[in-house]
């Protein structure tokens, strides 16, 4: 806040030790200055638009206009001209310095050739305190070389509580006069707009209460000029009377600043009239400066210190508590440690939902409360209060153990906190006014509000605690973050253990489910094995009959897994009726439905009878037989019609005996799903009507992302001389799948099959003689054939992979254009793949 936002009656003017030119910004003209700047200059008047020039002079102009240029706008200290002759006479030292739209000049009387002795004064002042690492030292040494160098009758350094309260920390004053040392002052004696103001204007000087101010003539202007940054502005009359009331008649304040916050002040009575000149409050001000430099030097020297011990103790901790399982009980253990920085009388730790003390502390019964406070007021930052009972009030029955705390949350969501407790401390505190009274808004311009004496106020201080200080919350975030970093550890580590749980819980409850499975599967295979061999038909045939159902239930369980459970009837009909296309007319129509695990692998069987009695028998055995599949909802009766329909054939009669295809359609649907089938033999083909519950049909899940298509860039090139005689090798670790797959390639006689379980028999394999083909399990016991695959890629070789996994996760990018045959797979047709790779 500027002064002329908050101007008193009469505060429109400056000190009339000096005087006052305003100028426009390119310093040409003057806009506004004090009534007695025409005495000064040695003219009758002055007006507006005036050259600067014409009123101080060619040279004068010329010393300003260069001082300002050399200084630049970015400082907020004033441009100095020292010794400037005016035309008129007398000599005069000049600070300019921008205020809004005007620039200021102030002029004071030069009370003696500029010798560089104000220099050397404050060189020596700096380096008698250089050295001094001791705060009180310090602040005692400050006082005395400003009471001597300014020749003030009182010097004091206050600083500021972290409530806005000021203490008298150092003094030196005549023989004569009381003491303020010590005492503390409200902090409503500097209002937040001194504040303000204090902490951009370094120093402030009076020279002489009794002094009428000059006022400024501001012709024209409908605001009053700014004069918060101007030397020479004249105090507020509270300030004024305040001083009066106090016998001071002359003052100067110099302030503290420590990381941009007013830190204190320091502050200067004259009890008789007593001007500084420029030299005297460069000094000054530099010696502040250098004064908040210092103060700022031992704050960060103390706290590194600090930080140093702090952390040690902390790697400590840290180091011991890594392999801790119980982490509440050891950090309660070590929390003496931990605290030495900070001072307390106890603790408390609410970490899981428990609480562990140590120390002073409130009552179990009372605790809740306080952890409400906690969640309330801490959050995830630090938070303290000397007086507990001010937001508990029924803390004032335990002041003694806990009349203040400090909450420090540990880790990085609201729920843990360690809580440490300070109990009363009863002192007397001196104060130069009742600290309880009222905040007073009319003394922004001055540290004290309007008062009449500075009698000491003593209040005996009961139900706080000793304040918290700066360093206090310095040392709890250090602890605060060795905290975190060991319960977040703790938490995560319990995490883990509860996921480790649950995992195992997960994989007990698959391996039961996938025991289940297997087990059902395995029956379900045994019991298809297990059916007698129809009288028309062959070993040969009943074993090929046979491979047909397992590799139905292969594809279903593939489905089932891809699905997590179940799967797409549409999929389940595309893969069973794939083989028959090329030389039949199919068609499936109806809407995306998803079957469960259960009616899948049932509808699989089915529909590889369906199909495979219809290559024998009916359409799909004649080049122009059609098939058409279509499902609906019946809703009258809540369940699904599947209708199987050949046409294009030979013309059908009911069979004379009941085999595995017509019992399972008979007996095993009904039995398996609830459902019922009907057949319909017709002349031009058979009609199959399956009725399915709804309970076996689901709303079909979105569209499943296709395999990326086979990149044709890394596609091997067919062989321009086909091998006749190929070198086959097969990777397999299941030596009857192998020894099945061997069976079936020589029986069409493409080649010779050298087989191998394992990477590192495949690799001596393909070192000893590079084969033609290759056939490559994906998953060979507790390693994969990955390795292989790129070898064979490098070296130019076809091959395809065999895998048992529902989809290619399993398989790279760079080998996804690779042809993949799914297990359970046919020998037959896994041989006819080579053939067709070799030919």
């Amino acid at each position: 806040m500027t002064e002329q936002a908050s101007h008193k009656a009469g505060d429109e003017g400056i000190q009339p030790h000096g005087w006052l030119l305003a100028c426009d910004a390119r310093l040409g003209h003057i806009v506004r200055w004090s009534a007695n700047a025409p005495a000064h200059l040695g003219r009758d008047g002055l007006e507006v638009g005036l050259p600067l020039r014409d009123a101080i002079g060619r040279e004068a102009t010329h010393n300003i206009r260069n001082a300002l240029a050399m200084h630049g706008e970015a400082h907020r200290r004033p441009a100095l001209v020292f010794g400037q002759a005016l035309p008129g006479g007398g000599r005069y030292d000049v600070a300019i310095h921008t205020a809004g739209p005007d620039i200021m000049l102030e002029w004071e009387p030069a009370l003696s050739e500029r010798d560089g002795a104000h220099l050397s004064l404050l060189r020596t002042m700096i380096d008698r305190i250089r050295e001094i690492t001791d705060f009180d030292r310090l602040f005692r040494t400050v006082v005395r070389l400003l009471s001597g160098v300014l020749r003030y009758d009182r010097v004091m350094l206050y600083r500021f509580a972290e409530d806005g309260s000021g203490k008298v920390e150092a003094e030196h004053h005549g023989p004569n006069l009381e003491s303020f040392l010590g005492q503390h002052f409200p902090a409503s004696d500097m209002p937040a707009p001194a504040r303000r103001l204090y902490s951009t204007n370094l120093i402030r000087v009076i020279g002489d209460v009794a002094a009428v101010p000059v006022p400024v003539i501001s012709p024209g202007h409908p605001l009053p000029p700014d004069l918060s940054h101007t030397h020479l502005r004249a105090g507020t009359p509270n300030h004024y009377s305040y001083m009066r009331n106090m016998g001071v008649a002359a003052c100067a304040s110099v302030s503290l600043m420590v990381d941009g916050r007013l830190w204190g002040m320091i502050v200067c009575h004259h009890y008789s009239a007593h001007v500084l000149n420029m030299s005297e409050r460069i000094v000054a001000r530099m010696f502040g400066e250098f004064v908040s430099l210092q103060i700022t030097n031992l704050l960060r020297t103390k706290r590194l210190d600090m930080t140093r011990q702090t952390h040690g103790l902390i790697e400590t901790f840290l180091k011991g508590a890594a392999p801790v399982a119980d982490m509440p009980a050891y950090l309660m253990a070590h929390l003496t440690d931990m605290l030495t920085f900070v001072q307390c009388d106890g603790a408390a730790l609410w970490v899981g939902g428990q609480w562990t003390y140590t120390g002073q502390h409130p009552p179990p019964a009372a605790m809740a409360a306080v952890l409400e406070l906690a969640r309330t007021r801490a959050g995830t930052q630090i938070w303290h209060t000397s007086c507990l009972a001010a937001y508990i009030p029924d803390a004032a029955q335990y002041v003694h153990e806990a009349a203040g705390v400090m909450i420090v949350p540990i880790s990085s969501q609201p729920g843990d906190y360690l809580l440490v407790f300070r109990g009363e401390e009863i002192r007397s505190m001196k104060w130069a006014a009742d600290p309880a009274a009222p905040p007073r808004s009319d003394g922004e311009d001055g540290y004290f509000g309007p008062r009449s004496s500075f009698a000491v106020w003593t209040q005996q201080v009961t139900g706080t605690c000793l304040p918290w200080s700066g360093d206090d919350m310095e040392a709890a975030t250090l602890v605060r973050s060795a905290l975190i970093e060991v319960m977040g550890a703790y938490h995560q580590l319990q995490l883990q253990l509860r996921e480790r749980a649950n995992a195992d819980l997960r994989q007990r409850m698959l391996n039961e489910e996938l025991n289940h499975r297997v087990k059902n599967i395995l029956a379900v295979v045994q019991s298809l094995v297990s059916q007698p061999v129809e009288p028309d038909m062959t070993p040969a045939q009943h074993v090929s009959r046979l491979r047909g159902r397992i590799r139905a239930l292969g594809l279903a369980h593939d489905q089932a897994v891809r699905s997590d459970g179940g799967g797409l009837l549409r999929a389940l009909l595309d893969a069973e009726l794939a083989p028959y296309r090329e030389r039949c007319f199919i068609t499936c129509t109806g809407p995306r439905i998803w079957l469960t695990g259960q009616a899948l692998s049932v509808l699989a069987l089915v529909v590889h009878e369906l199909a495979t009695n219809a290559v024998k028998y009916g359409a799909l055995g004649q080049p122009r037989g059609r098939l058409d599949v279509a499902w609906s909802h019946d809703a009258a009766c809540d369940e699904w019609r599947i209708t199987w329909r050949e046409s294009g054939g030979p013309a059908v009669t009911p069979p004379r005996s009941r085999g595995f295809g017509s019992v399972l359609l008979e007996r095993g649907f009904p039995h398996e799903l609830g459902g019922a089938t009907h057949a319909h033999f017709h002349p031009g083909g058979l009609e199959m009507i399956m009725r399915l519950p709804c309970r076996h049909v689901r709303p079909a899940p979105e569209m499943e992302t296709p395999d990326a298509p086979p990149d044709s860039s890394h596609a091997v090139p067919p062989k321009e001389n086909p091998v006749l005689d190929a070198d086959i090798l097969l990777v397999e670790d299941q030596f009857l799948i192998a020894m099945e797959a061997e069976s079936a390639i020589e029986e069409i006689n493409i080649g010779q099959v050298r087989t191998v379980a394992s990477v590192y028999e495949a690799m001596n394999a393909i070192s000893t003689r590079v084969p033609d083909v290759a056939i490559l399990d994906v998953n060979l016991g507790g390693e994969n054939s990955l390795e292989v695959a790129r070898t064979l890629r490098a070296r130019g070789v076809p091959f395809i992979f065999a895998t048992g996994y529902a989809d290619r996760t399993m398989i790279p990018p760079e080998l996804r254009d690779v042809p993949v045959e799914r297990k359970p797979y046919s020998a037959r047709a896994l041989a006819e793949r080579i053939r067709q790779i070799v030919s």
